[in-house]
């Protein structure tokens, strides 16, 4: 190289102020051309197509139908009772004395039932009720009070007794002489 020469790379490094300069990284120094972007853009390319492919298989959203049968029908069931009557004979209910009356309950649906009984009693004249009132599940004993409340389940399209207790406890109150009451009972069924 001669002497010309070297002040010429001399001057060429002035002019661009990299003397005495040190790029922060070694990133930092490199520069890509025209070419250099090309094969950056290829290489990515590559590695793009490697990746889908080591992961194989396709990707679609598959979708399938089938129509039902016009044959499937659904109806809905029925919930229905009738309760047959009942009457009690009390005139002479003394104080720890009960009377008790069987009647029917008729599933008359197309579901089973769980039975329960609201009781309503309007007492006159008008006091608190002395009495004790319930219904309970099956046919009243020929003698005894039976025990429990009406909880039974009743089968679609059948038939079960109940029993309609009244007692006046052996405590009643001096009041509850010559009371009368007009009983209400209501039986409802829930589905099971």
């Amino acid at each position: 190289m001669n002497f010309s020469t070297v002040r010429q790379v001399h001057r060429l490094h002035l002019l661009n102020g990299s003397i005495n300069r040190r790029a922060a990284s070694a990133l930092g120094r490199v520069r890509i051309g025209a070419f250099g972007a090309i094969k950056a853009t290829a290489v990515l390319a590559i590695a793009v197509t490697i990746g889908l492919a080591g992961t194989g298989g396709t990707y679609a959203y598959l979708n399938s139908s089938a129509m039902a049968s016009s044959s499937s029908m659904v109806s809905a069931g029925t919930a229905a009772l009738a309760v047959g009557p009942q009457s009690l004979n009390w005139s002479a209910l003394a104080p720890g004395d009960s009377v008790t009356g069987t009647f029917t309950i008729t599933n008359t649906g197309d579901v089973p039932l769980v039975l329960s009984a609201t009781i309503a009693a309007t007492i006159a004249p008008a006091i608190a009720s002395p009495f004790t009132i319930s219904v309970a599940n099956g046919v009243c004993l020929a003698s005894g009070v039976p025990a429990g409340t009406l909880n039974s389940t009743l089968a679609a399209s059948s038939t079960t007794s109940a029993c309609l207790v009244v007692t006046l406890p052996v405590n009643a109150p001096a009041n509850a002489q010559s009371a009368s009451a007009a009983i209400a009972v209501s039986i409802s069924g829930v589905q099971s």
